[in-house]
């Protein structure tokens, strides 16, 4: 028998499309191969691969170099923002010249064991998992957090009701139940600084927030956003 063994990891390529697996087809997604100009200071190589997302009526950006940032400025405007892909890649890092999408994945196997940077993508997979079951939340959100003396370098956790608690979800703890009761302010940069308390050294001193005001399906507009869109933190 022939034992075959994932690589560790790979290059974007692969793990764009693993990013792209672990979504599922409930989350609309496209893996882009991007070529950018060269530069003496460019912040990606000649040519690489990403995943741009939709989620939560916005478009996010992946790639294995330094995780998931917006896209979008605006929520609810999917559409116009899809249509104008270029321009909004551009906005990221103006050395991004031309961009196609790819859909023929490669072999399961020549898949990375594990997936760098990918906090968001493990939150939304969560959620995911959580809208199959048969007792999904009715309130959730995302909470972007972000340590001190960090340059937009920050951390994504998802927080939801069960009954009075509320419970969060930690992709660097996936197996652990981080539970915050009913009585504690739902202050998000408390809430995280409880969540995080036993991994970060000093607690986060912001954080951004994406409200779920109840359960989702695939094509629910019905998401509320705070925080600026505009900052483009990467976690």
């Amino acid at each position: 028998m022939l034992l075959v063994v994932p690589p560790l990891f790979a290059t974007s390529r692969e793990s764009a499309f693993l990013a792209q697996k672990l979504l599922g087809p409930h989350v609309w997604s496209r893996v882009v191969r991007i070529e950018s100009e060269p530069g003496e200071h460019r912040r990606y190589p000649a040519e690489f691969h990403g995943l741009v997302i939709a989620f939560a009526d916005i478009l996010w950006f992946y790639t294995e170099y330094d995780g998931t940032q917006n896209l979008s400025f605006h929520r609810g405007q999917l559409e116009a923002d899809k249509a104008n892909l270029g321009e909004l890649l551009r906005a990221v890092d103006p050395a991004m010249i031309r961009f196609s999408v790819e859909t023929e994945p490669p072999p399961a196997w020549d898949l990375p064991a594990m997936l760098p940077n990918a906090c968001f993508v493990a939150c939304v997979k969560h959620w995911e998992m959580l809208l199959q079951s048969g007792y999904p939340p009715k309130k959730a959100r995302l909470i972007a957090c972000f340590p001190p003396n960090a340059d937009q370098t920050g951390h994504m956790i998802l927080e939801y009701r069960r009954g009075l608690s509320r419970v969060v979800f930690d992709p660097d703890r996936p197996d652990q139940r981080i539970t915050i009761p009913f009585w504690v302010s739902r202050n998000p940069l408390i809430t995280a600084s409880r969540a995080l308390k036993e991994r970060w050294p000093a607690p986060p001193t912001r954080v951004t927030t994406i409200d779920f005001e109840k359960a989702l399906g695939p094509s629910a507009k019905n998401l509320v956003a705070t925080g600026s869109m505009a900052e483009r933190p990467r976690f």
